[in-house]
């Protein structure tokens, strides 16, 4: 029996890293709990850190997606879920897991 999708909406939350570097991560948007896109592999991280990266050179067209409370621009997650705690969610990292910006 197949498990419903979930789905959430996030922002994304620039910060300064353990070695100093500019990173993002995925933040819900209004509750601003952690998005855990389950990455098992490099390559998996590496493709999503270029799509973060299409987020900043289109900022001007999409400001909302680094605001935790605006509503018009998010990056939608989708997929089977690992867990759904108070500060975190983390998604199962298989052919069910999607994001996309909306």
């Amino acid at each position: 029996m197949d498990t419903a999708i979930a789905s959430t909406r996030c922002y994304i939350d620039e910060y300064v890293n353990e070695q100093g570097r500019a990173s993002a991560r995925l933040r819900e948007k209004r509750t601003g709990r952690k998005v855990d896109l389950g990455f098992a592999d490099t390559a998996a991280q590496q493709h999503f850190l270029q799509f973060l990266s299409a987020a900043e050179r289109h900022g001007d067209e999409m400001p909302e997606v680094f605001d935790k409370d605006g509503d018009a621009d998010c990056v939608v997650v989708s997929g089977d879920l690992d867990f759904d705690a108070p500060d975190e969610i983390r998604f199962i990292f298989n052919e069910r897991l999607a994001y996309a910006f909306g």
